[in-house]
């Protein structure tokens, strides 16, 4: 892994070893031993799910005035982080928990002249399109999690080749994530769907230790984005046999990017504003990201409804 350079303006005189090996430690927190993942074809990492009980967020949980709650889903799997060329598994050994809800549904066909209910008999293509909300909940494993919140991600690497570097990255949603799926009906069958999500998260740090030893860095965590910042999309195919890729349903990849906002309030025991070296070795657009959704559970609703929710393995 290449060594980030930092400016020296943001050094003083007696403290440079101390000031890499915090930057340093930012990167541990958000890289794996494995290198960046560049694969886009999905293959599979080997990880056992061990089945566990459906989790009482299940059904707790409710979103007034929303069209149909629908369940929940364990949700798995690896970010980039483009400047340290490393990736950070998500959601092993403690997968995330998403509830879903339908906020909106519409239909329409095309071409527009045929009546809706007769799109389909007179060969038209019957498009669908529905409308999600997504958030975190606890997953009844992680102890005191809270709405909103991934399971800590723990961390360890070795810097300069000999340093081992520990800490925890906490993913926090900035509100629900929205999420689009459009299903295309031709000669009586789904055939496609295509299913887009974005929304905002920021990102944490704590229990950084260098070489064993705990490094204070105060409440570091990103600044809240302006814009969505976690981009997600997936697509499935339903004619066949069984049916293949994404949907919400019945889960599956999800493939985008992720952008790491600035960093802020990372302050040393003595007052020293790590912040610049936070935000210079690791915030930055585009880190690839490539999560796996579980089957969803619907508690509420009897015969198939997928529960207890299967925990889906992580993919490169």
């Amino acid at each position: 892994m290449g060594r980030t350079a930092t400016p020296r303006s943001l050094l003083r005189p007696g403290r440079w070893l101390t000031m890499v090996c915090l930057a340093l430690a930012a990167a541990g927190t958000l890289t794996s031993a494995a290198p960046a993942s560049t694969d886009r074809t999905g293959r599979a990492v080997p990880q056992a799910a061990a089945p566990r009980p459906t989790p009482p967020a299940c059904s707790a949980f409710h979103v007034p005035g929303e069209l149909q709650q629908l369940g929940c889903a364990y949700v798995v799997g690896y970010a980039n982080v483009n400047k340290l060329n490393g990736a950070v598994l998500l959601g092993v050994p403690d997968p995330g928990l998403a509830s879903v809800v339908i906020t909106a549904n519409r239909s329409f066909c095309v071409p527009s002249t045929i009546p809706l209910a007769l799109c389909v008999p007179r060969g038209g293509v019957r498009h669908t399109v529905t409308d999600y909300k997504f958030m975190l909940e606890p997953n009844g494993i992680t102890p005191d999690m809270r709405e909103g919140e991934f399971p800590p991600a723990a961390q360890t690497l070795l810097t300069f080749g000999f340093m081992p570097v520990s800490a925890k990255m906490h993913l926090r949603l900035v509100g629900p994530i929205s999420g689009t799926a459009e299903t295309t009906q031709a000669n009586g069958q789904h055939t496609l769907v295509s299913t887009t999500l974005s929304g905002k998260v920021t990102i944490q740090l704590t229990d950084v230790e260098v070489n064993g030893v705990p490094m204070n860095t105060g409440v570091c965590h990103t600044l809240d984005p302006e814009e969505d910042n976690l981009r997600l999309s997936g697509s499935g195919d339903n004619s066949t046999i069984p049916p293949s890729g994404y949907t919400v349903a019945r889960g599956g990849p999800l493939v985008g990017t992720t952008d790491i906002p600035p960093f802020t309030d990372c302050v040393g025991d003595d007052g020293e504003d790590l912040t610049p070296l936070f935000t210079a070795s690791v915030s930055g657009p585009g880190n690839y990201t490539k999560m796996i959704q579980g089957n969803l559970c619907s508690p509420d609703i009897s015969g198939a409804n997928g529960c207890p929710p299967v925990i889906p393995e992580p993919q490169r």
